[in-house]
């Protein structure tokens, strides 16, 4: 059971670590909260 634990985690910094872009405006300006990826710049929650 920890070990799921753990591979969750290491996925979860590997999607972090991706260099994310907006699809609607183009920014680069990319913020987490509440599980969720979303752009600062235009508001569209992101996959």
């Amino acid at each position: 059971m920890a070990y799921a634990s753990n591979q969750r985690s290491l996925e979860t910094v590997k999607r972090e670590d991706l260099v994310r872009m907006c699809s609607e405006c183009g920014s680069k300006d990319i913020e987490y909260a509440n599980e969720e990826f979303y752009c600062k710049k235009c508001g569209l929650v992101l996959d």
